[in-house]
């Protein structure tokens, strides 16, 4: 393994675990991502996994439900 894809591995990796832990939003990881692979710091198969893991968080923070909203009863006097 090359030099360039260690770093590219830890840089992947860095992003997953700061979006997971929530110290990085999972659409700024995912534009992070896209910005190091346009610029050749983020190998292609090191960020097709990534974004694939991101977009899989992003569908499940969609997929929850908002609560529903819940009537004000008035007190009749």
């Amino acid at each position: 393994m090359t030099i360039l894809e260690k770093k590219s591995k830890r840089k992947a990796n860095a992003i997953k675990l700061l979006a997971k832990t929530g110290e990085y939003s999972i659409a700024y990881a995912i534009m992070l991502a896209e910005q190091l692979n346009d610029e050749g710091k983020l190998l292609d198969n090191d960020y097709e996994e990534l974004v694939e893991y991101l977009e899989g968080l992003l569908e499940k923070v969609e997929v929850v439900e908002e609560p529903a909203e819940v009537e004000e009863i008035s007190e009749v006097e």
